[in-house]
């Protein structure tokens, strides 16, 4: 059933109204840009309404019933977008450092386990377990919609099937800022779904796990030049470089 919040998103697609499409990665304040009521007729989500086809809504609800997901429909990547969508509309993207990011997943998925949302899913004892989990969940079809257990590049959701950027980048660290200044309001934006508590990323690093996610997620740190401790430092709308 379409829920209001997607009946607008409609309406606002076909009226006109509609400017931006929001690719939605998971963990990097997305609930934040798609709930701002300054946005709210300006840009829509990656809802079914707006993907490639029926057939691959159906396959992602499939895949994640299959494994005791939630569908999470609205984490479908630049690609899984219909080309009606993408030609008209422009896109806009999220990211964050990956090892805040990693960091980021770990605590949302201790937070499910504490709050019993874990879905009869096991909860990683450890950070270091946690990192363990990309060889069993990395690659998985359809993972791309997932919070906890996707492992995939943030450059998988914003480039084409050729590996071009395709989509407008804003930045998770002054996000407030940039959105701001790329959409043109005067009210910052809310932070919403949050993992916790607010903490330092390096604090949960030594030499070895740090490689252990420079290694998985080279394709960001190239494309977005990320470092340790830095925000994007190219390919965004705002980035300065380090």
């Amino acid at each position: 059933m379409t829920s209001l919040r997607e009946a607008r998103n409609i309406f606002n697609w076909h009226s006109g109204r509609a400017r931006y499409i929001f690719v939605h990665i998971p963990k990097n304040a997305g609930v934040a840009v798609r709930k701002a009521p300054a946005l709210a007729d300006r840009i829509v989500a990656s809802d079914p309404y707006f993907h490639k086809s029926r057939a691959y809504t159906r396959a992602v609800a499939e895949a994640m019933r299959a494994n005791g997901e939630h569908h999470g429909f609205q984490h479908a990547r630049w690609r899984d977008l219909h080309p009606k969508v993408t030609a008209r509309l422009r896109a806009v993207a999220v990211v964050r450092n990956p090892w805040a990011r990693t960091v980021s997943r770990y605590r949302f998925a201790q937070r499910v386990a504490e709050l019993g949302k874990a879905g009869g899913h096991e909860t990683a004892p450890s950070f270091e377990a946690f990192l363990e989990e990309r060889h069993v969940y990395g690659g998985r079809p359809h993972y791309w919609h997932r919070a906890i257990r996707g492992w995939y590049p943030q450059t998988d959701y914003v480039v084409d099937a050729a590996g071009v950027l395709r989509a407008d980048i804003l930045r998770h660290e002054y996000l407030s800022d940039d959105a701001m200044g790329y959409f043109g309001i005067d009210e910052p934006l809310r932070r919403r779904n949050r993992s916790g508590e607010r903490v330092a990323h390096r604090d949960f690093y030594d030499a070895r796990t740090i490689q252990i996610v420079a290694d998985w997620y080279a394709e960001d740190i190239a494309l977005f030049d990320f470092d340790f401790d830095t925000p994007a430092r190219r390919n965004a709308v705002f980035a300065e470089p380090g």
